[in-house]
């Protein structure tokens, strides 16, 4: 310990850009760390926000599904074929994205970028 405290004293007068330099990469690497970190949870928050029973969800284990009943922690999902429907309960932090419910106006507006898109793509061809 008395060897670092030496280090400091014996650094020359000149050389206190070096600690300033030390200084701008720390406050840079927080920063870098902080920002994706707090835009990644504002996305989740939103997400989460437009969670809604007839949404369909698809979870961080893939299984996609309709939502049909929610509350604080927990959402239900019916998912299956049309013999085999089953009810499967998930915690809120297992959904990994949300598509609107068929029929809102969001679900229409994305079928009709896609149609837009199919459009674009069979005119260059």
């Amino acid at each position: 310990m008395l060897n670092l405290l030496n280090f400091f004293e014996d650094a020359p007068n000149n050389s206190w850009w070096i600690y300033v330099v030390f200084g701008v990469l720390l406050v840079g690497m927080i920063l870098l760390m902080i920002i994706p970190q707090r835009k990644q949870k504002k996305r989740q928050e939103e997400m989460m926000s437009k969670l809604a029973v007839g949404s369909i969800v698809t979870t961080i284990g893939g299984i996609v599904g309709e939502v049909v009943q929610l509350d604080d922690s927990h959402i239900w999902l019916l998912t299956g074929t049309d013999d085999n429907k089953t009810t499967m309960q998930f915690v809120r932090q297992a959904i990994h994205s949300i598509a609107p419910a068929p029929g809102t106006p969001e679900a229409e507006a994305i079928e009709q970028e896609q149609k837009e898109k199919e459009n674009e793509v069979d005119e260059i061809k």
